[in-house]
């Protein structure tokens, strides 16, 4: 078979052994303007995969054949960057917890809700490319390194600003795909632009120094990066989320900072952004840190999130507080969600909001 090339929605293998479900979402996503092809078979589903370029894969659970998670295994061990999303009929908690242990993106339940295959996919197309262009980008610092050690004695200072620029370029190309998410949710449009602002003013009242200053707004603007892993109709659900909804919707950060976890020159900011839910009585997460052991710019970033979260829409919420409502709120919260250092610099600056 010739190789699959790419088009500009993506490219799309399916393996299930249900011709019916393969022509469905091969017919679904070609009208969206995908390329796909499909297998009835796992092994061939596998040789496909080995020879041509596909954006995502979609893979069965359950096939005669063979286990749909052996498959998983199988398309991560010959290449990690494979996306795979799992097809089930029987979506219980342990079967997805084992399918993302072994390295699945999302999965998907039969029968299909169309609107969720297409947002499905959209989005791990988007995660591929992600991460397509996350190597390319370190392929470049990487060869801008070896040349900055060869020629450190004769243009130092020009190949150090050059690995800047490029520094900020990966950063600038992640804080664009960070907009880009937000944008897609009417609930959330401009949330790290409002948060950014209030945490900056913020950390300039409590006469933070300019390196920790531009630490925390590059935390703000990355800080929910990690939702493109979460399934949209939990960051949009307007009823109750239930307790494993929950505890996805509590890995985004981890998420976010797995994401950029292989720019070093960000470790900082991946520590605030890590820790941006923590609280300050030890009851947040994802470590349960308390009082001081939380950094300072995460305990900025706290307040100033919780502020704009309360005086936006959200799709869980009917109220959006008033201004002064928001402000008694988090005075109310001094010493157990939030540093009272900081709410105390918060209320010395809230009128400028």
């Amino acid at each position: 078979m010739t190789g699959v090339s790419k088009v500009l929605e993506g490219s799309i293998l399916v393996i299930d052994d249900e011709e019916v479900i393969c022509n469905f979402i091969k017919d679904a996503l070609s009208e969206k303007g995908y390329s796909v092809v499909f297998a009835t078979e796992a092994k061939k589903g596998f040789e496909l995969a080995k020879l041509n370029y596909f954006d995502v894969v979609f893979v069965d659970l359950r096939m005669p054949e063979v286990n749909g998670l052996a498959v998983l295994q199988q398309l991560k061990r010959f290449d990690p960057d494979n996306v795979v999303i799992m097809i089930t009929g029987y979506p219980s908690f342990e079967t997805v917890k084992e399918a993302m242990y072994w390295g699945a993106f999302d999965y998907i339940s039969k029968p299909f809700d169309l609107e969720t295959l297409l947002f499905t996919t959209k989005r791990a197309v988007n995660f591929r490319r992600l991460n397509e262009e996350k190597k390319k980008l370190m392929e470049q610092i990487k060869q801008e390194n070896i040349m900055l050690d060869k020629k450190v004695q004769e243009r130092t200072e020009e190949l150090r600003n050059m690995y800047r620029r490029l520094q900020m370029t990966f950063v600038s190309t992640i804080k664009a795909l960070a907009k880009a998410l937000e944008a897609r949710d009417s609930y959330t449009r401009s949330h790290s632009e409002n948060v950014t602002k209030y945490a900056v003013m913020i950390a300039q009242e409590m006469k933070l120094s300019e390196r920790e200053i531009g630490e925390i707004k590059n935390a703000c603007e990355l800080h929910d990066l990690g939702k493109i892993g979460v399934h949209d109709y939990i960051l949009t659900k307007t009823e109750e989320l239930t307790p494993q909804e929950w505890e996805e919707i509590k890995l985004h950060s981890l998420k976010s900072v797995e994401i950029l976890k292989p720019l070093d020159f960000l470790d900082e900011v991946m520590e605030l952004i890590r820790q941006h839910h923590e609280r300050y009585d030890g009851t947040g997460y994802p470590d349960g840190l308390k009082g001081e052991a939380i950094k300072l710019g995460a305990r900025i970033i706290a307040v100033a999130d919780t502020f704009d979260a309360m005086t936006s829409k959200r799709p869980y919420r009917e109220k959006v507080f008033t201004k002064q409502e928001a402000i008694e709120e988090i005075k109310k919260k001094s010493g157990t969600q939030f540093d009272p250092r900081v709410v105390e610099a918060f209320l010395r600056i809230v009128d400028k909001l």
